[in-house]
């Protein structure tokens, strides 16, 4: 533990595989999201007399950090945002014409929904991608279940409206 009460090694045992999971979901290669998890760690264990230690865990500090190194890299690399999600998300068998369409509309979701606040990505995605409850999500985010509740609820709207698909609430609901 240092001097400010982080435990490094703690920190990273028990937060390494829920960042990496993030990541993983925003990056092309396994390889690419572990080397830039480990930068994630290396900067907090740097910026540890930066964190104000007000919350439950270090996780969101976590999240803003890998969420700030992905798009650092995305910026390096000049990539648009990789398709692994529209690949993990996909039905395990399904045919040509399912596989173009549901490509085609992750795609648009994930470009859509980067007109969303991080918070409501955020949120979205560990209800939808990580498919947490709302108390583990608010717990997370240091956010209450309400504001949650608002966040997704606002940025599925958004999402409704920007994309013109009005049913996007029922079928999330």
């Amino acid at each position: 533990m240092n001097e400010i009460g982080i435990d490094p090694e703690a920190m990273y045992l028990t937060h390494y595989a829920a960042v990496l999971r993030y990541v993983r979901a925003r990056v092309n290669s396994l390889e690419l999201a572990e080397d830039l998890v480990g930068d994630v760690f290396c900067s907090a264990v740097a910026k540890a007399n930066v964190y104000q230690n007000r919350r439950a865990t270090a996780l969101p500090w976590l999240y803003r950090i890998a969420s700030n190194r992905v798009a650092d890299y995305y910026r390096r690399q000049r990539l648009t945002y990789s398709l692994e999600l529209a690949a993990a998300l996909a039905d395990p068998a399904p045919g040509p014409t399912e596989i173009v369409s549901g490509r085609e509309t992750l795609r648009t979701i994930w470009r859509v929904s980067r007109a969303l606040s991080v918070a409501q990505r955020t949120a979205l995605w560990l209800r939808y991608g990580e498919d947490l409850e709302l108390t583990s999500i608010a717990a997370q985010m240091d956010r209450s279940v309400a504001a949650v509740k608002v966040l997704i609820h606002r940025a599925l709207r958004r999402l409704a409206a920007l994309l013109g698909a009005p049913n996007l609430l029922v079928l999330a609901a």
